[in-house]
């Protein structure tokens, strides 16, 4: 059924040209409801986040729900090449000049790839956002440092991955 370019499939909005998943609209809505429903589940059933990691972990879904969509033009990719970009930036500026290169090899690699490709397989969901594990690591200097500090960030970071690769029909539960 098709209604105002939009195609129903499977029970599940898919864009078609300028749609809203096309537009990276449908994905941030998407991101929103299953980082409210997982900030939800994560309040009653493990602790109470404070109001300032509430902002925290919704940003990171909202990112992580565009994530997958930096290999072809869109919100996502708009987003995160500026924040490459300056990242970039601050590394030269810092003379960091081997960290810069690495940053700058790595960015280009979801535009070497194929819309629909690596950057939306199961596994990418899961290691993408893996840094946000490690960063109590980074941040202590050693690995006696590692804790759970890091697991709600990266379980945010999951479930708007997860948002985006359900709504684009990657897991389909009614089949």
């Amino acid at each position: 059924v098709e209604q105002r370019g939009m195609v129903w499939s499977d029970r599940v909005w898919f864009g078609k040209r300028n749609g809203l998943m096309a537009s990276g609209k449908g994905h941030l809505a998407g991101g929103m409801i299953f980082a409210l429903i997982g900030l939800h589940l994560f309040a009653h059933y493990l602790y109470v986040p404070t109001y300032l990691d509430m902002v925290l972990y919704v940003s990171l879904a909202l990112m992580f729900a565009v994530w997958p969509d930096v290999d072809t033009k869109s919100i996502g990719q708009k987003f995160f090449y500026s924040v490459f970009f300056l990242t970039d930036c601050y590394l030269i500026f810092h003379e960091e000049y081997e960290l810069a290169a690495y940053l700058g090899l790595l960015i280009i690699l979801p535009i070497l790839a194929k819309h629909r490709g690596w950057t939306h397989s199961i596994w990418a969901m899961f290691l993408i956002p893996s840094p946000l594990l490690l960063y109590p690591v980074l941040k202590g200097g050693s690995l006696d440092a590692f804790t759970l500090s890091g697991v709600p960030y990266y379980a945010s970071a999951l479930t708007g991955y997860f948002s985006h690769l359900f709504l684009d029909g990657k897991f389909k539960p009614w089949k």
